[in-house]
């Protein structure tokens, strides 16, 4: 008798272990799919955005006309956004094929951070690493933390592509 109870007790306690480790995995799971950017292959989000020049563009608008679209999502403080600005990249893209290139592709600097001024994307305020502006040709929209949001970024900087057919990489 003592051999069964024994028995039990262990299948109890094995049982609530276990059950205790399905909870934490869930809740691991929920956590980090909560926190999480969106994956490759998935729908890119559409969203209307104007930049510094009052321009208004529409995501699906643009990947419509048959044009892929890079969207580099950077806080104007943050040190790694400034630094891949500063490599000139996303400008070599944009001349090479923008509207005044192959007109295949569109590229847009999204400043995420509705914390920040337009004084800081010029390198005048207090929150930011240097001009953001000058010597950018791509356009560069500010206050667009509901776009980051959208696609469900956690950090800076985040850099997507997305293909005609609305798929994002």
């Amino acid at each position: 008798m003592v051999q069964i109870n024994s028995w039990l007790d262990f299948n109890k306690t094995l049982m609530k272990n276990i059950l205790r480790l399905t909870a934490v995995f869930f809740a691991v799971l929920t956590v980090n799919t909560a926190f999480a950017q969106l994956e490759d292959g998935s729908i890119a989000p559409d969203f209307t955005a104007t930049d510094l020049n009052g321009v208004e563009w529409n995501l699906y608008d643009i990947l419509d006309e048959g044009k892929s679209v890079i969207l580099d999502f950077s806080a104007t403080w943050c040190g790694p956004c400034w630094s891949y600005h500063q490599q000139g990249v996303l400008e070599e893209i944009y001349n090479t094929y923008g509207p005044e290139g192959t007109d295949e592709v569109m590229v847009f600097v999204l400043e995420a951070d509705d914390d920040t001024t337009l004084e800081d994307l010029y390198g005048t305020g207090g929150n930011t690493t240097g001009d953001w502006v000058t010597g950018t040709p791509q356009p560069i929209m500010d206050n667009t933390y509901n776009v980051f949001q959208l696609y469900t970024n956690t950090y800076y900087p985040t850099i997507y592509t997305v293909c005609p057919n609305r798929i994002l990489v």
